[in-house]
This record gives structure tokens, C-alpha cells and sequence, in this order.
């Protein structure tokens, strides 16, 4: 990632004003007497002292490399969120990165929907682009980190980062049938399975897909797009699924230990989930069965 130095001001230097308080996304870098810059001189970049660019060379697992992009991040009120970042010191607060970055960018002059204040699209986006080691969906388990040790480099985190796959058209048609409550659209774009492996719905299972909740009443945008959209969109469950077989091919070839054992648990779950489930069938068939058996039964005079 190739920074420009001239679109960011310094912590030291930054101008508030309130009447301008709109929403936005910033960037936070950290540059000081070490950091390498670069002068762009005929479309090349060149090393040099008094440069106005920087490289940010993206993520690396052995951390070999200074990262010189620090954070991304989206709010409503940026300035205010700067002011947690900068001033958030004990890791137990988690409010922000700490005093871990020199220069700020705040990119306001973007298009925004007004309904769009959930900070789901462009940050995670940005954030699973340039800093995946920030992002939920690339918190390595010890079994990822394996692979990317093992495949000698055939395999790159960006190859096991879960997937996101939607775009900002996909955010608005959402919204637009949340906006309506349209059932054309769950029945449609959502797959939401409420069957176990009998084929039974538990009694006490809810479709978490609708647009009202347990009390009747209709769910918060930002709520029901994490809850009912992402987990269960078409996209997204096609895509979960290719990178669930991906993530069990790079198992087999390059951690077979955990393979085995992989197969082993779910052998032994198969048939535990068997019998549970055959019971449960014939449980049913017994009351069903009963319950016939009572409306044959003559009426009393």
C-alpha cells in the first residue's frame, strides 16, 4: 500500500471544527525518524529523505516488517473517536489502539446512504484489504497457523480469511426489504434451515431471518443485517462453504495430525447425532401414535 503523506496531518497539527462533525473513515499511521520514505520522480518511486510517500508492505505473520498502517476504522463522529484511540492506554480498555500512531486521514467526502450507519460495508472492506491481522474473520486458529507455517508459502492468510462477500448494492436491497418487510426477499436471498438431521423443527427454535423478534417488535436495521443476512445470504453461504473445503484440503496436505483427528470427532458425533435423532423420531411416532389411537376411540353418550 502506497501512502501519501501530504493527505494526512499530524496529531500535533489537527484543526477541529464542530460545526463540520459528519461521518466518516480515517486512517491512522505511525511515522517517525526510522521510517523509510520514497519521492515519486517519473512515475517510480525512489527512496529519499524528505519523500512524501510511504510503503506500507502489508501483512506478515512473523511481523519481520513495521507495519506502518496502524488502524482503519468508520464513525459517526471521527474526531471523537480519535480522541478514544489516542487516549486509550490500558489494554484492558477497549476503546482504541493507544497512542500508536502519528498521523490521521479523514476521508468524509464519500458517498454514504443515510441508512448505512451500521459501519459494516466500507470498513470491512478497507480493514480485511489492508489489515486482516485486525479483522474477526482473521483470528488464526492454531490449526491455520500450521498450514501457513507448513505450505512454505503456498497458502497465504488472505487464502484462509472467512469470507465476505457483499457489495454496497446488496446492503441497499436489504435495507429497501427490511424497509417493507419483505417476505419475497427471506424466502428468496436467505436460506435459513430450522430441520435438524431428522428433519424435526425443535419446538422452541426461532427463524432468526424475520424482521420482528421474540416481543413483535421490528428489529434494528444494523441488528437484523448481522444476525439474518450475513450468516444466511445465498452469497454468503456458497461462499462459506467453498472456504470450509478449502480450509479442509490445506488440513490434509499440511497438518494430517489434525486431520486424522478431525475425521475421528466426527465419526464419533455422526453417530451420537444418530442415535439421538432416532430416538427422538421414535419418541414422536409413540405420542402420534397415541394420539390416534385416542380419537378412534367412540364418543361417551
Amino acid at each position: 500500500m502506497i501512502i501519501n503523506l501530504n493527505k494526512f496531518v499530524s496529531v500535533k497539527n489537527i484543526e477541529v471544527n464542530l460545526t463540520k462533525l459528519i461521518p466518516g473513515i480515517y486512517f491512522l499511521i505511525w511515522v517517525d525518524e526510522t521510517t523509510q520514505r520514497w519521492k515519486r520522480i517519473k512515475g517510480q518511486y525512489i527512496p529519499h529523505k524528505d519523500g512524501n510517500y510511504l510503503i506500507d508492505h502489508g501483512f506478515d505473520l512473523k511481523n519481520t516488517v513495521p507495519r506502518v498502517l496502524k488502524y482503519i476504522g468508520e464513525s459517526n463522529k471521527p474526531i471523537k473517536r480519535l480522541i478514544d484511540h489516542y487516549t486509550s492506554v490500558d489494554e484492558a480498555d477497549n476503546r482504541g489502539i493507544g497512542p500508536k500512531f502519528t498521523h490521521v486521514r479523514i476521508i468524509k467526502n464519500f458517498k454514504r446512504f443515510f441508512y448505512d450507519t451500521i459501519r459494516l460495508h466500507h470498513e470491512s472492506l478497507l480493514v480485511r484489504k489492508y489489515l486482516p491481522e485486525l479483522n474477526s474473520a482473521s483470528n488464526f486458529t492454531e490449526n491455520e497457523l500450521i498450514i501457513l507455517r507448513n505450505s512454505a508459502g503456498l497458502v497465504t492468510p488472505y487464502d484462509l480469511l472467512k469470507p465476505y462477500t457483499f457489495h454496497a448494492r446488496d446492503v441497499y436491497k436489504a435495507f429497501k426489504a427490511w424497509e417493507t418487510e419483505d417476505e419475497n426477499y427471506l424466502n428468496t436471498q436467505l436460506i435459513k434451515k430450522l430441520k435438524n438431521r431428522a428433519g424435526l423443527v425443535h419446538p422452541n427454535r426461532r427463524n432468526t431471518t424475520l424482521y420482528k423478534n421474540k416481543k413483535g417488535l421490528k428489529s434494528k436495521f444494523g441488528y437484523w443485517f448481522h444476525s439474518a443476512v450475513v450468516p444466511n445470504h445465498i452469497k454468503q453461504k456458497k461462499a462459506m462453504s467453498d472456504w470450509g473445503s478449502r480450509i479442509r484440503k490445506y488440513t490434509k496436505l499440511f497438518n494430517p495430525e489434525r486431520y486424522i483427528k478431525i475425521i475421528k470427532r466426527d465419526r464419533i458425533a455422526s453417530q451420537k447425532t444418530y442415535r439421538r435423532d432416532t430416538a427422538y423420531i421414535k419418541k414422536k411416532q409413540s405420542i402420534y401414535y397415541q394420539l390416534r389411537k385416542i380419537k378412534k376411540q367412540p364418543e361417551l353418550i
